[in-house]
Protein backbone atom coordinates (compact mmCIF):
# COMPACT_ATOMS: atom_id res chain seq x y z
CA UNK A 1 0.00 0.00 0.00
CA UNK A 2 1.05 3.68 -0.48
CA UNK A 3 0.94 5.60 2.76
CA UNK A 4 1.45 9.61 2.85
CA UNK A 5 3.23 10.39 6.02
CA UNK A 6 2.00 13.91 6.64
CA UNK A 7 3.58 16.01 9.77
CA UNK A 8 1.87 18.91 10.43
CA UNK A 9 4.09 20.10 12.76
CA UNK A 10 5.25 23.74 13.07
CA UNK A 11 8.31 24.05 15.19
CA UNK A 12 10.54 24.55 12.68
CA UNK A 13 14.26 23.73 12.16
CA UNK A 14 15.74 20.76 13.82
CA UNK A 15 12.52 19.14 15.51
CA UNK A 16 12.50 15.47 14.13
CA UNK A 17 9.71 13.48 15.69
CA UNK A 18 10.97 9.98 16.85
CA UNK A 19 7.49 8.08 15.99
CA UNK A 20 7.24 9.40 11.95
CA UNK A 21 11.32 7.82 11.09
CA UNK A 22 9.86 4.37 13.41
CA UNK A 23 6.59 3.99 11.94
CA UNK A 24 8.24 4.63 8.20
CA UNK A 25 10.79 1.93 9.20
CA UNK A 26 8.45 -0.60 10.27
CA UNK A 27 5.80 -0.25 7.04
CA UNK A 28 9.03 -0.10 4.97
CA UNK A 29 9.91 -3.80 6.18
CA UNK A 30 6.38 -4.56 5.47
CA UNK A 31 6.99 -3.82 1.98
CA UNK A 32 4.42 -0.90 1.89
CA UNK A 33 5.63 2.12 -0.05
CA UNK A 34 6.15 5.38 1.80
CA UNK A 35 6.40 9.41 1.11
CA UNK A 36 6.40 12.02 3.39
CA UNK A 37 5.12 15.63 3.93
CA UNK A 38 6.55 17.86 6.52
CA UNK A 39 5.60 21.12 7.11
CA UNK A 40 8.57 21.83 9.40
CA UNK A 41 10.53 21.96 6.07
CA UNK A 42 9.03 25.16 5.42
CA UNK A 43 10.15 28.87 6.73
CA UNK A 44 6.93 30.38 7.43
CA UNK A 45 6.33 28.93 10.42
CA UNK A 46 9.74 29.56 12.37
CA UNK A 47 9.75 31.72 15.25
CA UNK A 48 12.87 33.64 15.06
CA UNK A 49 12.30 36.04 17.77
CA UNK A 50 11.83 33.35 20.28
CA UNK A 51 15.08 31.18 19.27
CA UNK A 52 17.02 34.63 19.44
CA UNK A 53 15.63 35.39 22.63
CA UNK A 54 17.07 31.80 24.24
CA UNK A 55 19.49 30.85 22.18
CA UNK A 56 23.42 31.84 21.41
CA UNK A 57 24.22 32.40 17.44
CA UNK A 58 25.08 28.87 16.43
CA UNK A 59 28.32 28.33 13.72
CA UNK A 60 27.12 25.65 10.88
CA UNK A 61 29.64 24.21 8.60
CA UNK A 62 27.49 25.20 5.32
CA UNK A 63 29.44 23.39 2.80
CA UNK A 64 28.44 20.09 5.49
CA UNK A 65 24.86 20.74 5.45
CA UNK A 66 24.75 22.07 1.59
CA UNK A 67 26.56 18.83 0.37
CA UNK A 68 23.87 16.48 2.59
CA UNK A 69 20.97 18.52 0.60
CA UNK A 70 22.39 18.28 -2.59
CA UNK A 71 22.45 14.75 -2.30
CA UNK A 72 19.01 15.01 -0.87
CA UNK A 73 17.03 16.61 -2.90
CA UNK A 74 19.21 16.12 -6.45
CA UNK A 75 18.17 18.03 -9.32
CA UNK A 76 15.36 20.23 -7.30
CA UNK A 77 18.21 21.91 -5.47
CA UNK A 78 18.71 25.26 -6.30
CA UNK A 79 15.68 25.60 -7.60
CA UNK A 80 13.16 24.65 -4.74
CA UNK A 81 15.57 24.42 -2.08
CA UNK A 82 18.75 27.26 -1.37
CA UNK A 83 21.32 26.55 0.74
CA UNK A 84 20.97 26.28 4.50
CA UNK A 85 17.48 28.39 4.29
CA UNK A 86 13.86 25.89 4.67
CA UNK A 87 11.70 26.56 2.03
CA UNK A 88 9.60 29.55 0.75
CA UNK A 89 7.44 27.60 -1.62
CA UNK A 90 3.77 27.53 -1.38
CA UNK A 91 3.19 24.47 0.89
CA UNK A 92 -0.57 24.16 -0.24
CA UNK A 93 0.60 23.76 -3.53
CA UNK A 94 3.28 21.47 -3.20
CA UNK A 95 1.43 19.21 -0.97
CA UNK A 96 -1.56 18.83 -3.81
CA UNK A 97 1.70 17.97 -6.17
CA UNK A 98 2.81 15.29 -4.21
CA UNK A 99 -0.90 14.07 -3.56
CA UNK A 100 -1.68 14.02 -7.69
CA UNK A 101 2.19 12.28 -8.29
CA UNK A 102 1.99 10.02 -5.09
CA UNK A 103 -1.96 8.60 -4.94
CA UNK A 104 -1.35 7.60 -1.38
CA UNK A 105 -4.10 5.12 -0.37
CA UNK A 106 -4.02 6.70 2.79
CA UNK A 107 -2.56 9.56 5.00
CA UNK A 108 -1.23 8.87 8.18
CA UNK A 109 -1.06 12.15 10.37
CA UNK A 110 0.47 12.09 13.59
CA UNK A 111 -0.48 15.41 15.10
CA UNK A 112 -0.06 17.07 18.59
CA UNK A 113 -2.86 19.27 20.21
CA UNK A 114 -1.31 22.66 18.79
CA UNK A 115 -1.13 21.30 15.56
CA UNK A 116 -4.40 19.43 15.43
CA UNK A 117 -6.94 21.82 13.95
CA UNK A 118 -4.62 23.36 11.75
CA UNK A 119 -4.20 19.63 10.24
CA UNK A 120 -7.65 19.14 9.78
CA UNK A 121 -8.66 22.36 8.32
CA UNK A 122 -5.43 22.09 5.60
CA UNK A 123 -6.32 18.51 4.76
CA UNK A 124 -10.19 19.46 4.52
CA UNK A 125 -10.34 20.41 0.91
CA UNK A 126 -7.92 17.59 -0.13
CA UNK A 127 -10.15 15.04 1.34
CA UNK A 128 -12.78 16.05 -0.57
CA UNK A 129 -11.55 16.91 -3.57
CA UNK A 130 -9.09 13.40 -3.85
CA UNK A 131 -11.52 11.03 -1.71
CA UNK A 132 -8.76 10.20 0.64
CA UNK A 133 -8.82 8.46 3.73
CA UNK A 134 -7.22 9.99 6.63
CA UNK A 135 -6.22 8.43 10.02
CA UNK A 136 -4.68 10.60 12.54
CA UNK A 137 -3.09 9.22 15.38
CA UNK A 138 -0.32 10.91 18.38
CA UNK A 139 -0.83 12.28 21.56
CA UNK A 140 -3.84 14.83 21.30
CA UNK A 141 -6.80 12.08 19.50
CA UNK A 142 -5.28 9.45 21.70
CA UNK A 143 -6.26 11.74 25.03
CA UNK A 144 -9.16 13.45 23.48
CA UNK A 145 -10.61 10.75 20.79
CA UNK A 146 -14.42 11.85 21.11
CA UNK A 147 -13.68 15.50 20.81
CA UNK A 148 -11.06 14.77 17.85
CA UNK A 149 -13.61 12.69 15.42
CA UNK A 150 -15.95 15.26 15.67
CA UNK A 151 -13.81 16.60 12.82
CA UNK A 152 -15.12 14.72 9.54
CA UNK A 153 -11.78 14.74 8.66
CA UNK A 154 -10.51 13.06 11.39
CA UNK A 155 -12.45 9.58 10.72
CA UNK A 156 -10.17 7.07 11.93
CA UNK A 157 -7.96 7.85 15.24
CA UNK A 158 -5.58 5.50 16.50
CA UNK A 159 -5.39 5.13 20.03
CA UNK A 160 -2.18 4.80 22.13
CA UNK A 161 0.97 3.68 20.73
CA UNK A 162 0.95 2.83 16.74
CA UNK A 163 4.08 0.55 16.43
CA UNK A 164 1.92 -2.73 16.23
CA UNK A 165 -1.60 -1.20 15.50
CA UNK A 166 -0.73 0.60 12.54
CA UNK A 167 0.43 -2.58 10.24
CA UNK A 168 -2.20 -4.73 11.26
CA UNK A 169 -4.68 -2.10 10.20
CA UNK A 170 -2.97 -1.73 7.06
CA UNK A 171 -3.12 -5.41 6.21
CA UNK A 172 -6.95 -5.50 7.10
CA UNK A 173 -7.48 -2.48 4.62
CA UNK A 174 -4.81 -3.83 1.79
CA UNK A 175 -6.88 -7.58 2.18
CA UNK A 176 -10.74 -6.10 1.98
CA UNK A 177 -11.08 -6.99 5.63
CA UNK A 178 -13.23 -5.35 8.30
CA UNK A 179 -11.46 -2.70 9.95
CA UNK A 180 -14.40 -1.86 12.74
CA UNK A 181 -12.67 -4.08 15.50
CA UNK A 182 -9.21 -3.82 15.29
CA UNK A 183 -7.28 -2.74 18.52
CA UNK A 184 -6.28 0.45 19.07
CA UNK A 185 -8.76 1.80 16.81
CA UNK A 186 -12.11 4.37 16.47
CA UNK A 187 -13.37 4.50 13.13
CA UNK A 188 -16.27 6.34 12.05
CA UNK A 189 -18.96 4.79 9.92
CA UNK A 190 -21.71 7.01 8.58
CA UNK A 191 -23.29 8.45 12.05
CA UNK A 192 -21.65 5.29 14.45
CA UNK A 193 -17.92 5.56 16.06
CA UNK A 194 -16.87 1.87 16.69
CA UNK A 195 -14.50 2.16 19.46
CA UNK A 196 -11.70 -0.23 19.65
CA UNK A 197 -9.50 -0.48 23.32
CA UNK A 198 -5.46 0.43 23.01
CA UNK A 199 -3.40 -2.43 21.44
CA UNK A 200 -0.91 -3.21 23.94
CA UNK A 201 2.03 -1.41 24.84
CA UNK A 202 5.15 -1.78 22.40
CA UNK A 203 8.11 -3.86 23.31
CA UNK A 204 10.80 -1.31 22.77
CA UNK A 205 13.30 -4.59 22.09
CA UNK A 206 11.42 -5.60 19.18
CA UNK A 207 11.57 -2.49 17.00
CA UNK A 208 13.94 -1.96 14.13
CA UNK A 209 16.04 1.29 13.73
CA UNK A 210 15.46 4.44 12.42
CA UNK A 211 14.44 5.34 9.35
CA UNK A 212 15.18 9.00 8.66
CA UNK A 213 15.42 8.63 4.76
CA UNK A 214 12.80 10.95 4.26
CA UNK A 215 13.29 13.80 6.18
CA UNK A 216 15.38 17.07 5.12
CA UNK A 217 18.82 16.77 6.58
CA UNK A 218 18.67 20.42 7.36
CA UNK A 219 16.83 19.57 10.85
CA UNK A 220 19.94 17.21 12.16
CA UNK A 221 22.09 20.51 12.63
CA UNK A 222 21.01 21.66 15.84
CA UNK A 223 22.37 24.32 18.38
CA UNK A 224 24.25 23.57 21.00
CA UNK A 225 26.33 25.56 23.45
CA UNK A 226 27.48 27.80 20.13
CA UNK A 227 27.79 25.24 17.34
CA UNK A 228 25.59 23.71 15.49
CA UNK A 229 26.18 19.38 15.31
CA UNK A 230 24.67 16.64 12.99
CA UNK A 231 22.15 15.88 15.75
CA UNK A 232 20.41 12.33 16.37
CA UNK A 233 17.25 12.21 18.23
CA UNK A 234 17.27 9.02 20.04
CA UNK A 235 15.46 7.06 22.05
CA UNK A 236 16.73 4.75 24.47
CA UNK A 237 13.62 4.13 26.63
CA UNK A 238 9.81 5.06 26.15
CA UNK A 239 7.85 6.40 29.13
CA UNK A 240 8.39 8.38 32.55
CA UNK A 241 8.02 7.43 36.17
CA UNK A 242 6.83 11.27 37.30
CA UNK A 243 3.05 12.56 37.24
CA UNK A 244 3.46 15.92 36.51
CA UNK A 245 0.10 17.55 35.88
CA UNK A 246 1.05 19.56 32.89
CA UNK A 247 2.36 16.44 31.43
CA UNK A 248 0.70 13.88 29.62
CA UNK A 249 2.54 10.85 31.02
CA UNK A 250 0.21 10.62 34.15
CA UNK A 251 -2.77 10.32 31.89
CA UNK A 252 -1.37 8.34 29.14
CA UNK A 253 -0.42 5.47 32.42
CA UNK A 254 -4.33 5.30 33.33
CA UNK A 255 -4.95 5.02 29.43
CA UNK A 256 -3.18 2.03 29.87
CA UNK A 257 -3.30 -0.06 32.27
CA UNK A 258 -2.79 -3.60 32.23
CA UNK A 259 -1.43 -2.89 28.80
CA UNK A 260 2.29 -3.05 29.94
CA UNK A 261 4.79 -1.68 31.59
CA UNK A 262 4.66 2.04 31.01
CA UNK A 263 8.23 2.70 31.87
CA UNK A 264 10.18 0.35 29.42
CA UNK A 265 14.10 0.77 27.96
CA UNK A 266 15.82 -1.21 25.04
CA UNK A 267 18.59 -3.65 25.95
CA UNK A 268 22.42 -2.31 26.32
CA UNK A 269 23.00 -3.96 22.96
CA UNK A 270 19.91 -3.29 20.91
CA UNK A 271 20.73 0.33 22.04
CA UNK A 272 24.43 0.15 21.03
CA UNK A 273 24.20 -1.72 17.76
CA UNK A 274 21.27 1.25 16.70
CA UNK A 275 23.78 3.98 17.22
CA UNK A 276 26.00 2.37 15.29
CA UNK A 277 24.58 2.16 12.20
CA UNK A 278 22.61 5.40 12.43
CA UNK A 279 25.56 7.61 13.16
CA UNK A 280 27.42 5.46 10.00
CA UNK A 281 24.48 5.82 8.02
CA UNK A 282 24.09 9.62 8.25
CA UNK A 283 27.06 10.39 9.78
CA UNK A 284 25.79 11.97 12.85
CA UNK A 285 28.37 13.51 15.52
CA UNK A 286 26.25 14.36 18.41
CA UNK A 287 23.87 12.12 20.21
CA UNK A 288 20.12 14.19 21.89
CA UNK A 289 18.96 11.48 23.81
CA UNK A 290 14.79 12.03 23.38
CA UNK A 291 14.21 9.91 26.89
CA UNK A 292 11.56 11.41 29.47
CA UNK A 293 14.68 11.08 32.20
CA UNK A 294 17.56 9.59 31.47
CA UNK A 295 18.71 9.18 35.12
CA UNK A 296 16.04 7.38 35.97
CA UNK A 297 17.58 4.20 34.31
CA UNK A 298 19.02 2.05 37.33
CA UNK A 299 22.98 2.16 37.89
CA UNK A 300 23.17 -1.03 37.26
CA UNK A 301 21.89 -0.20 33.32
CA UNK A 302 24.04 3.09 32.94
CA UNK A 303 26.85 1.51 34.26
CA UNK A 304 26.98 -1.50 31.12
CA UNK A 305 25.20 0.88 28.86
CA UNK A 306 28.44 3.92 29.62
CA UNK A 307 31.01 1.08 28.94
CA UNK A 308 29.91 -0.02 25.68
CA UNK A 309 28.94 3.54 24.52
CA UNK A 310 32.98 4.45 25.40
CA UNK A 311 34.14 1.61 23.72
CA UNK A 312 32.01 1.74 20.80
CA UNK A 313 29.65 5.37 20.33
CA UNK A 314 31.92 7.72 21.85
CA UNK A 315 30.10 10.82 21.03
CA UNK A 316 29.29 13.99 22.51
CA UNK A 317 25.78 13.54 24.03
CA UNK A 318 23.47 15.82 25.94
CA UNK A 319 19.71 14.01 28.29
CA UNK A 320 16.91 15.53 30.30
CA UNK A 321 16.02 14.76 33.23
CA UNK A 322 14.71 15.63 36.67
CA UNK A 323 16.94 16.89 39.68
CA UNK A 324 15.32 14.12 41.75
CA UNK A 325 17.11 10.85 40.56
CA UNK A 326 20.64 12.75 39.80
CA UNK A 327 23.52 11.47 42.34
CA UNK A 328 27.20 11.83 42.20
CA UNK A 329 27.56 8.10 41.18
CA UNK A 330 25.15 8.66 38.32
CA UNK A 331 27.28 11.70 37.22
CA UNK A 332 30.67 10.28 36.88
CA UNK A 333 29.18 7.58 34.95
CA UNK A 334 27.83 10.55 32.87
CA UNK A 335 31.03 12.37 32.43
CA UNK A 336 32.66 9.52 31.74
CA UNK A 337 30.84 8.28 28.67
CA UNK A 338 30.92 12.49 27.56
CA UNK A 339 27.94 13.92 28.72
CA UNK A 340 28.10 17.54 27.48
CA UNK A 341 24.36 18.65 28.90
CA UNK A 342 22.06 17.96 31.31
CA UNK A 343 18.69 19.89 30.73
CA UNK A 344 16.94 20.12 34.39
CA UNK A 345 13.21 21.68 34.91
CA UNK A 346 13.06 24.03 37.64
CA UNK A 347 9.44 24.74 35.79
CA UNK A 348 8.72 27.10 38.79
CA UNK A 349 10.87 28.84 41.46
CA UNK A 350 7.58 28.73 43.99
CA UNK A 351 7.44 25.30 46.21
CA UNK A 352 3.96 25.78 46.75
CA UNK A 353 3.04 25.59 42.68
CA UNK A 354 5.30 22.78 42.25
CA UNK A 355 4.05 20.81 44.92
CA UNK A 356 0.22 21.60 44.85
CA UNK A 357 -0.12 22.41 40.91
CA UNK A 358 2.30 20.39 39.29
CA UNK A 359 2.64 18.04 41.22
CA UNK A 360 6.27 18.03 41.60
CA UNK A 361 7.57 17.20 45.11
CA UNK A 362 11.28 18.72 45.50
CA UNK A 363 12.56 21.81 47.67
CA UNK A 364 14.28 24.88 46.26
CA UNK A 365 17.58 23.42 48.39
CA UNK A 366 17.54 20.41 46.80
CA UNK A 367 17.92 22.21 42.85
CA UNK A 368 20.13 23.91 44.44
CA UNK A 369 22.03 21.08 45.46
CA UNK A 370 21.41 19.49 42.27
CA UNK A 371 22.51 22.01 39.87
CA UNK A 372 26.06 22.71 41.96
CA UNK A 373 26.51 19.15 41.40
CA UNK A 374 25.98 18.91 37.53
CA UNK A 375 28.69 21.84 37.72
CA UNK A 376 30.99 20.47 39.80
CA UNK A 377 31.31 17.02 36.93
CA UNK A 378 32.14 19.88 34.67
CA UNK A 379 28.83 19.03 32.31
CA UNK A 380 26.60 22.09 31.25
CA UNK A 381 23.39 22.56 32.26
CA UNK A 382 20.03 24.18 31.74
CA UNK A 383 17.17 24.83 33.44
CA UNK A 384 13.87 24.63 31.94
CA UNK A 385 10.87 27.03 33.39
CA UNK A 386 7.23 27.36 32.78
CA UNK A 387 4.73 30.81 34.05
CA UNK A 388 1.55 31.43 33.75
CA UNK A 389 0.49 28.28 35.81
CA UNK A 390 -2.89 28.68 38.01
CA UNK A 391 -2.35 30.58 41.03
CA UNK A 392 0.45 31.66 39.78
CA UNK A 393 1.20 35.83 40.53
CA UNK A 394 4.02 38.67 39.91
CA UNK A 395 5.64 37.24 42.98
CA UNK A 396 5.60 33.42 42.09
CA UNK A 397 6.99 34.34 38.70
CA UNK A 398 9.81 36.42 40.71
CA UNK A 399 10.44 33.16 42.33
CA UNK A 400 11.35 31.25 39.19
CA UNK A 401 13.65 34.27 38.31
CA UNK A 402 15.26 33.99 41.69
CA UNK A 403 15.80 30.36 41.40
CA UNK A 404 17.39 30.93 38.53
CA UNK A 405 19.98 33.60 39.64
CA UNK A 406 21.18 31.66 42.43
CA UNK A 407 21.49 28.22 40.13
CA UNK A 408 23.13 30.29 37.44
CA UNK A 409 22.21 27.59 34.70
CA UNK A 410 24.58 28.11 31.23
CA UNK A 411 21.36 28.46 29.50
CA UNK A 412 17.82 28.75 30.10
CA UNK A 413 14.30 28.86 28.60
CA UNK A 414 10.71 29.73 29.95
CA UNK A 415 7.31 28.56 28.34
CA UNK A 416 3.64 30.20 28.99
CA UNK A 417 1.43 27.04 30.05
CA UNK A 418 -0.02 24.86 27.28
CA UNK A 419 -3.54 23.90 28.89
CA UNK A 420 -3.60 20.51 26.92
CA UNK A 421 -6.73 18.57 27.13
CA UNK A 422 -6.70 15.62 28.77
CA UNK A 423 -4.22 16.64 31.80
CA UNK A 424 -5.04 17.28 35.08
CA UNK A 425 -3.68 20.92 34.54
CA UNK A 426 -6.16 21.15 32.10
CA UNK A 427 -8.72 20.82 34.91
CA UNK A 428 -7.36 23.33 37.46
CA UNK A 429 -7.60 25.80 34.48
CA UNK A 430 -11.03 25.22 33.96
CA UNK A 431 -11.86 25.47 37.68
CA UNK A 432 -9.82 29.18 37.10
CA UNK A 433 -12.18 30.49 34.31
CA UNK A 434 -10.55 29.29 31.24
CA UNK A 435 -13.27 27.91 28.87
CA UNK A 436 -14.01 24.48 28.91
CA UNK A 437 -14.38 24.34 24.81
CA UNK A 438 -10.33 25.95 24.58
CA UNK A 439 -8.02 24.99 21.94
CA UNK A 440 -4.88 24.78 23.04
CA UNK A 441 -2.96 27.45 19.82
CA UNK A 442 0.30 26.69 18.28
CA UNK A 443 1.18 30.83 19.69
CA UNK A 444 4.59 30.82 21.76
CA UNK A 445 4.25 34.28 22.93
CA UNK A 446 0.61 34.65 24.06
CA UNK A 447 -0.70 33.22 27.03
CA UNK A 448 -3.67 30.64 26.59
CA UNK A 449 -4.16 30.61 30.49
CA UNK A 450 -4.20 34.02 32.46
CA UNK A 451 -4.07 33.37 36.09
CA UNK A 452 -6.30 34.76 38.83
CA UNK A 453 -5.19 38.16 39.46
CA UNK A 454 -3.00 38.73 36.77
CA UNK A 455 -3.53 39.96 32.96
CA UNK A 456 -2.69 38.66 29.73
CA UNK A 457 -0.45 41.90 29.05
CA UNK A 458 1.90 41.60 32.58
CA UNK A 459 2.14 37.94 31.73
CA UNK A 460 3.20 39.07 28.20
CA UNK A 461 5.36 41.36 29.33
CA UNK A 462 7.16 38.95 32.03
CA UNK A 463 7.34 36.60 29.73
CA UNK A 464 8.92 38.82 27.47
CA UNK A 465 11.47 40.24 29.85
CA UNK A 466 12.37 36.58 31.70
CA UNK A 467 15.81 36.60 30.82
CA UNK A 468 16.83 40.69 31.35
CA UNK A 469 15.48 40.07 35.11
CA UNK A 470 17.64 36.74 35.04
CA UNK A 471 20.98 38.26 33.91
CA UNK A 472 20.88 42.02 34.77
CA UNK A 473 21.54 43.23 38.04
CA UNK A 474 18.52 44.13 40.29
CA UNK A 475 19.96 47.48 40.16
CA UNK A 476 18.34 47.40 36.51
CA UNK A 477 14.95 45.90 37.51
CA UNK A 478 12.91 49.49 37.37
CA UNK A 479 14.35 49.88 33.55
CA UNK A 480 13.11 46.25 33.06
CA UNK A 481 9.81 47.30 34.45
CA UNK A 482 9.44 49.43 31.81
CA UNK A 483 10.72 47.41 29.09
CA UNK A 484 7.47 44.34 29.48
CA UNK A 485 5.45 47.30 28.23
CA UNK A 486 7.76 49.91 26.14
CA UNK A 487 8.58 48.36 23.22
CA UNK A 488 11.64 51.28 22.38
CA UNK A 489 12.83 49.74 26.26
CA UNK A 490 12.68 46.69 25.11
CA UNK A 491 14.59 46.72 22.32
CA UNK A 492 17.41 48.59 24.06
CA UNK A 493 17.99 46.07 26.51
CA UNK A 494 17.49 43.16 24.36
CA UNK A 495 20.23 44.65 22.24
CA UNK A 496 22.23 44.63 25.37
CA UNK A 497 21.53 41.29 26.39
CA UNK A 498 22.79 39.87 22.98
CA UNK A 499 26.13 41.17 23.74
CA UNK A 500 26.11 39.39 26.79
CA UNK A 501 25.31 35.96 25.13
Amino acid sequence: MKILFFNPSRAGLGNIPINIPLLISILVEKKHTVELFDLSDYDVFNDKEYESIFFKEAQMDESKVIKDRKKFYGNSFGKSVHGTELKKSDYTSDFEELLKKFKPDIIAVSSLSVDFKFACNFLRPFVKEYNVPVIFGGIHVTLIPEESMRDEVCSIACIGEGENAFPKFLEAMEKGQSLEQIEGFWIRKGDKIFKNPPAGLTDLTTLPILNLDLFDPIHFYRPFAGKRYKMLNYELTRGCPFNCTYCVNGALKNLYKGLGVYHRKKSVAQGINELKQLVKKYGFDFIRFWDEDFTANPLDYLREFADKYISEINLPFLIYARVDPITEEKLNILNKMGCKGIALGIESGNEWIRKNVMNRHMTNALIIEKFALVKKHHIRVSSYNMMGLPNDTRETIFDTIELNRIVEPDSFSVTLLEPYKGTPIRKMCEEQGLPVDHETQYTPKKPQFVPKGMTAEELAGLFRTFPLYIKFPKARYAEIRLAETDDEAYKKLMKEFESMK
